[in-house]
C-alpha cells in the first residue's frame, strides 16, 4: 500500500451523478418553468442580433417561431403547443420570408468592376471590322472589343456586355 498517495475511502454514493441531474432537468415540469413567453422573446432578441451580424437570413428566418412561440407561452399553453408553435413559425420562417428577403438582397445596388462599364460611352481606337476585334477606349482605359457591326477608327460605341475581357459594342445611342 502507497501511504504516499492514500486512497480516498470507499463508501456508496448517494449524490447524483452529472447525467442524472441532466435528464432530471429535462423532464416536463423544469422546461415547461424555463419556456416562458420571457424566454421566448429573449431568444427573438438574440437571433435578430446575431442576424444583424451575418448575412443570409437564416437567423432571422427563425424569429416567426419564437415569436409564435413567445404568444403561446403568454396565452398559457402547454410545453409541448410552444415548441409546435416554435416549430411552425420557423419552417413558414425558412419557406415563405427566407426566399423573400434573399430576393431583396440580391436586386438592386450598383454594378461594381467591369459590369459597371455596361452602358458607357467608348471611342473606337483600331477599327473593329466583322470578324477581326478591334480597340476602345472607356474611361481612359483601352480594351478588346468586338461587334456585329463594323466601326472605324474615331467613332462612338457604346458598351454592351462584358464577355471576359473583351467589350461588346454596338452603335452609340
Amino acid at each position: 500500500m502507497n501511504s504516499f498517495f492514500p486512497l480516498p475511502p470507499q463508501t456508496p454514493t448517494d449524490s447524483p451523478t452529472f447525467w442524472e441531474q441532466f435528464f432530471a432537468f429535462l423532464q416536463a415540469d423544469s422546461l415547461a418553468e424555463l419556456l416562458s413567453w420571457e424566454f421566448w422573446f429573449m431568444l427573438t432578441i438574440v437571433l435578430l442580433a446575431g442576424e444583424i451580424l451575418t448575412a443570409g437570413f437564416l437567423l432571422g428566418a427563425l424569429t416567426p417561431g419564437t415569436l409564435l412561440a413567445c404568444l403561446a407561452a403568454a396565452l398559457g399553453l402547454n410545453m409541448q403547443l410552444q415548441l409546435l408553435a416554435f416549430v411552425l413559425g420557423t419552417l413558414g420562417g425558412l419557406i415563405y420570408l427566407r426566399p423573400i428577403f434573399l430576393r431583396k438582397m440580391m436586386t438592386g445596388g450598383s454594378p461594381t468592376n467591369v459590369d459597371a462599364l455596361v452602358g458607357s460611352k467608348a471611342e473606337v481606337v483600331e477599327a473593329i471590322c466583322g470578324t477581326q476585334p478591334g480597340r476602345v477606349k472607356v474611361m481612359s482605359e483601352e480594351w478588346r472589343a468586338r461587334a456585329e457591326s463594323d466601326f472605324p477608327q474615331g467613332a462612338f460605341v457604346q458598351v454592351l456586355a462584358v464577355e471576359g475581357n473583351t467589350l461588346i459594342v454596338g452603335p452609340a445611342a
